[in-house]
């Protein structure tokens, strides 16, 4: 009976490489997030490439417009983005699906030829049975793979990560950046107060007086140059 294959080896062979392409690429598009979930957990020292980028972006984009307005908008589009090899993963898991269509439609294609050449209906059951069995293998990875739920779970990792551990880390930076730039201010504004007062008192001043505004002006001069560094 299964002769039939050695009959159509081109075809045969057709359809054992889309089904085994579009098993391959499901396959891949859950270990690449089934790894980034994992690294996910542990985003401050992660070496993922892709999640590296992912914070950057993020950090990048808060001290430009402020503030983030939406994590969950704004982990989506990354998610969307990703890519490998220049295809992103929405598409390879697209591709993985129209492979395996291929190879039900090269086994009708298979199956019209055959009857066609005189096979009769139990010759040509191998064909039916590959289409079936092929289809049950690909949905049962699908369902193993579950492409989706890894999504979800990486989206949920990047956001609790992004809005409680980022993002508060950043307005601290920002909040401390405004407090000493306003503490330089201040100094700077003393240090010009007390340079304008040594010029218009420098004729009335006694020497001592004008030793301690020295001083004085070193003191904050110094203070400035060390919020400075």
């Amino acid at each position: 009976m299964l002769a039939i294959f050695f009959k159509h080896k081109i075809l045969s062979s057709v359809i054992l490489i889309f089904l085994f392409f579009s098993i391959i690429c499901q396959m891949a598009v859950g270990v690449i997030f089934h790894r980034m979930i994992e690294e996910s957990a542990n985003m401050p020292t992660t070496e993922n490439a892709l999640l590296k980028q992912c914070k950057l972006k993020f950090i990048n984009c808060y001290k430009m417009n402020g503030k983030v307005m939406n994590t969950s908008v704004y982990v989506d589009k990354f998610i969307q983005k990703i890519r490998v090899a220049g295809v992103s993963l929405e598409r390879l898991s697209h591709m993985a699906g129209q492979m395996m269509m291929l190879s039900v439609l090269t086994a009708g294609i298979a199956v019209c030829i055959s009857l066609a050449a005189g096979d009769t209906l139990f010759q040509i059951i191998p064909y039916y049975l590959a289409s079936i069995l092929g289809l049950y293998l690909y949905f049962s990875v699908s369902g193993i793979v579950d492409i989706v739920g890894k999504k979800q779970v990486l989206k949920t990792n990047l956001v609790d990560y992004l809005e409680n551990h980022l993002m508060p880390r950043l307005e601290l930076e920002k909040e401390t950046e405004k407090e000493k730039a306003e503490t330089v201010q201040n100094a700077a504004e003393r240090i010009n107060s007390g340079k304008e007062y040594m010029k218009t008192n420098s004729e009335n001043d006694t020497a001592e007086k004008k030793d301690i505004l020295i001083d004085y002006t070193d003191e904050l001069e110094d203070l400035l140059k060390e919020f400075l560094a």
